[in-house]
């Protein structure tokens, strides 16, 4: 934090008015919040402003929200800014449709082959711009470009269903066989293929019974999962 925009804080801690204040100094390039400080000392600018008029942000509630929804556009006004849970922030953010819009369902979970292309193409392409592309936050960009293997997560096994598969169960349905006897066919969870079953528009027989989930899990040797 350097001398000129702390003292701008201290200046504006009491604005009196409800219209944004945009911060008029750095503003980062890919989510557009002010930013302060130098390189290993940066700090978000409407957080500084929330902890002068707030106070430090206590530990259930660590986010730094804005009701007005402007974050990306450099608002540091003090009267729209509290401390949040995530929660409370992500309600706020998508209440002013600022909630990212996602194509690949809610997990924003990707096959291998998507994950690849992502990395390849970033470089070429922006963090924003790759969210855009694939229809999905930019924190989903940046976890399966940084994070994902920081947390260890990159080991897990994700079972995606091939194209292959896609048609398998097409067939099954269409040959009006339930979703039991189809999650035996293909040798799937029960769980996981009437998860997949829905999610691409497909309806089979009588909905499955706490009866068929046992029997599938035990003929297929495995605990059921989801898909």
């Amino acid at each position: 934090m350097t001398a000129r925009t702390e003292q701008w804080l201290l200046d504006h801690k009491d604005y009196p008015y409800d219209y944004c204040l945009i911060w008029p100094f750095a503003r980062e390039g890919r989510v557009g919040r002010g930013m302060m400080g130098g390189k290993g000392n940066r700090k978000w600018a409407h957080r500084a402003m929330c902890e002068l008029v707030h106070g430090p942000a206590p530990a259930d509630k660590p986010q730094a929200a804005h009701s007005c929804g402007n974050g990306d556009q450099g608002c540091v006004n003090p009267r729209h800014l509290s401390w949040a849970n995530n929660s409370e922030n992500q309600i706020q953010r998508y209440a002013h449709g600022r909630g990212p819009s996602n194509t690949n369902g809610n997990k924003s979970r990707f096959t291998p082959t998507q994950i690849a292309e992502i990395r390849a193409k970033y470089g070429e392409f922006t963090q924003t711009k790759l969210a855009e592309m694939y229809g999905c936050s930019l924190g989903t960009i940046q976890y399966y470009l940084k994070y994902r293997d920081e947390r260890g997560h990159a080991g897990g096994k994700i079972n995606h269903w091939s194209p292959d598969e896609d048609d398998q169960l097409r067939d099954c349905v269409k040959r009006g066989l339930s979703f039991p006897e189809i999650a035996r066919e293909i040798g799937r969870p029960l769980g996981a293929v009437t998860g997949h079953a829905y999610r691409i528009g497909l309806k089979s027989g009588r909905p499955p019974t706490r009866t068929d989930y046992a029997s599938v899990s035990q003929t297929n040797g495995e605990r059921e999962t989801g898909g």
